[in-house]
């Protein structure tokens, strides 16, 4: 948890002491008299209210972490996909058991969203809240809907992902195309001034691009560094930019993911309310291999996690981790999937009773839950104490998949 900055005593009211009598030379009114614990009281009523004014009133630069709700990717009552968060259409699916929770975080501040002071004391006093600067999570001049739309972009890509890198660890083979449309922008990039998630390249430097091997080819033709208009389509409407390349390891780049369209062999539908960013990916990801496959991967076992997943399979680092599993375990899991990366954030301070399993791919966190299922999840290694597998039950290596889609976020 983050600490606040420091502060200096509270300055001393104008004109002296509260009464006021001091400020006058000669005056003096008998200790306890009637006037003089009257003007106290009154004194101190007023700066109590002028204290909850200022408290309730101004704003700071914090957002507040605290844990949200959790929710069960399966089917209830081990259904197999015909109701639930996960539904698939043209595909044979199994009966599941137990849950398989996503787990989200609270979040009080950010855009349009403003963190009073007050609020920001009674979260800093709160163990289970972590209070950090809202820069760490939001750029200075982000609106509240620019966030919204942020957010929801990161979820749908985290859908798309999920669906992806589960039927590739099932080797089921999912065709990709790259498109000119931008997926997201490095935040370093001179390009993230000028181009925004959902746009469309049309044209560099006058030339019209029709697919990303043209877009590709014409950006990796300048100079690093150099300046490049770009034709774009945004919202349905034409219009022209001006940005800078940039260069990477001997190519010019714009700093720009591009989104992929991805010809499914059946429908796979995700459909969640009220939640966004990336982070939900693996637990997506893991609901549509347990419906794809048969017997119930989780063995009744009561397992949650968190992590934005790339198409790869590859399970990315998000926020928050400490919250997600206090959420967690307040919902009964006693088993935890997070990135590994990030296990410094719980090490020595999980709640009893659950227990976190670092991860670093899909693969990862199937065998981690079918470890589980089958009885042996001690075997496992833990955010706590990290160790081998037993030599008697060697992994198996991840099935590769070329690296397609960005990750949630978040």
């Amino acid at each position: 948890m983050s600490s606040l900055p420091p502060t200096g005593p509270a300055p001393e009211p104008p004109g002296g002491p509260v009464d006021g009598l001091a400020a006058v030379p000669g005056a003096r009114r008998p200790p306890g008299s009637p006037g003089a614990r009257g003007v106290l009281l009154s004194a101190s009523a007023f700066c109590a209210v002028a204290l909850t004014g200022v408290f309730g009133v101004v704003h700071v630069p914090y957002v507040a972490l605290s844990p949200g709700p959790v929710t069960d990717v399966l089917p209830p009552s081990g259904g197999q996909g015909a109701e639930g968060l996960i539904t698939v259409s043209g595909r044979e699916t199994y009966p599941t058991e137990g849950r398989l929770d996503l787990t989200t975080v609270s979040l009080r501040g950010g855009p349009g969203r403003g963190m009073t002071l007050g609020e920001l004391l009674v979260d800093w006093a709160d163990p289970a809240v972590n209070v950090v600067p809202r820069s760490l999570y939001f750029p200075a001049e982000q609106t509240r809907q620019e966030a919204d739309d942020q957010s929801a972009a990161e979820m749908t890509s985290s859908q798309t992902n999920a669906k992806v890198a589960a039927l590739t660890e099932l080797g089921i083979e999912v065709p990709a195309t790259t498109t000119t449309r931008v997926e997201q922008v490095a935040a370093d990039a001179p390009a993230a001034s000028v181009l925004r998630a959902g746009d469309e390249v049309t044209a560099v430097d006058g030339r019209p691009v029709a697919d990303f091997a043209a877009l590709q080819g014409a950006v990796r033709a300048l100079p690093g560094g150099a300046e490049v208009t770009l034709g774009i389509t945004r919202g349905g409407q034409p219009r022209t930019v001006t940005t800078r390349t940039v260069s990477a390891g001997g190519t010019t780049l714009l700093g720009i993911t591009p989104h992929v369209d991805y010809d499914f062999p059946f429908e796979v539908d995700i459909a969640i309310d009220d939640v966004g960013g990336p982070s939900a990916g693996t637990m997506f990801a893991l609901g549509v291999v347990d419906l794809l496959t048969p017997g119930a991967m989780t063995g009744g076992q009561h397992v949650a996690g968190t992590g934005a997943i790339d198409a790869d399979g590859t399970v990315e680092q998000i926020g928050g981790l400490r919250q997600k599993v206090l959420g967690a375990r307040a919902a009964g899991a006693r088993w935890f999937l997070a990135p590994a990366a990030e296990c410094d954030q719980v090490a020595g301070a999980t709640p009893e009773g659950i227990t976190v399993v670092p991860i670093t791919t899909l693969h990862d966190a199937r065998e981690a839950v079918e470890a589980i299922g089958r009885g042996r999840g001690d075997s496992l290694a833990t955010c706590e104490a990290p160790r081998e597998a037993p030599r008697e039950a060697p992994r198996e290596a991840p099935r590769e998949a070329p690296r397609e889609a960005p990750r949630e976020a978040p």
